[in-house]
């Protein structure tokens, strides 16, 4: 069965590289409605062909101007988070050489970061902001990279500048929403994970993208829970250091809550899964 999903995800991605991406192109060039069900058609499909169930609960979204933050497990996140509406995602640069997903990427505008240059920040805050102002969330990985699976890393704060820059440049807009959320895989094969379960299903570090989707592809099904938080006021008065911190502090609540969570477990069933990558 893995095997027929796995050329059934290999002809998915090309359909859609090949019909997909040009008619992603010309319906937001022209700006119609469609360009707002493709991405999540795409990313619902892959993820239900990768194996992955995704839910969504906590708190309502806040108002617009509005820039979502959340934590970084794995490439997967990008599925995940598209499969729900269509954000406007911050990456990484190397994202955009991805094969399939990256054609995907720069064709939904994606804002990719040059990670190594801190001279590229301005340019990136700007563009959010842009985004931010037409309407468009902007979805940013608080970390700036991915963690392992097993916490939340500390923040970076010079990409909050962007709401900063909003309410300088927009002086009608009183405040911008930061919303925090947290990304948590919890369940494979149907039975919780443990700390060395999460770590093998993060990607993270130097790790191969291949290998990790066909170990993602073996532990089907596989659940990930992202929890919305309450959101935060940006305000003209606000300091963009502490609003980071106090972001990243109830991102990693709500990671943390969740991975503690106690799991109902039926009789003789083991209380948890580790997964081998091997």
């Amino acid at each position: 069965m893995i095997y027929i999903r796995t050329i059934l995800l290999l002809l998915t991605l090309s359909g859609f590289y090949i019909i997909g991406v040009p008619l992603q192109y010309l319906a937001r060039r022209r700006r119609w409605p469609l360009s707002r069900k493709i991405p999540p058609f795409f990313a619902r499909t892959i993820c239900w062909l990768l194996g992955l169930r995704v839910r969504f609960q906590g708190e309502e979204l806040g108002p617009k101007p509005r820039m979502i933050v959340v934590n970084h497990v794995s490439w997967s996140d990008i599925l995940v988070l598209a499969s729900r509406e269509t954000p406007c995602f911050v990456a990484k640069s190397e994202v955009a050489n991805w094969p399939f997903l990256g054609a995907f990427a720069r064709v939904q505008d994606t804002i990719f970061v040059r990670r190594d240059s801190r001279s590229d920040v301005p340019r990136v805050n700007a563009a959010m902001a842009t985004k931010m102002v037409a309407g468009e969330d902007v979805l940013l990985f608080g970390e700036g990279t991915s963690s392992d699976g097993a916490g939340v890393l500390g923040f970076k704060p010079s990409h909050f500048a962007a709401a900063r820059d909003i309410l300088r440049l927009f002086p009608e807009v009183a405040s911008v929403t930061i919303q925090p959320a947290a990304i948590t895989y919890t369940h494979a094969r149907n039975k919780p994970l443990d700390v060395n379960g999460r770590r093998a299903l993060a990607w993270f570090g130097d790790a191969d993208l291949a290998p990790h989707i066909w170990l993602l592809l073996k532990s089907a099904p596989v659940d990930c829970l992202v929890n919305f938080g309450a959101p935060l006021a940006f305000e003209a008065g606000s300091d963009r250091k502490a609003v980071a911190f106090e972001t990243e502090r109830r991102v990693r609540a709500l990671a943390e809550a969740q991975i503690a969570k106690p799991e109902p477990q039926e009789k003789n069933m083991p209380p948890s899964l580790s997964i081998s990558a091997k």
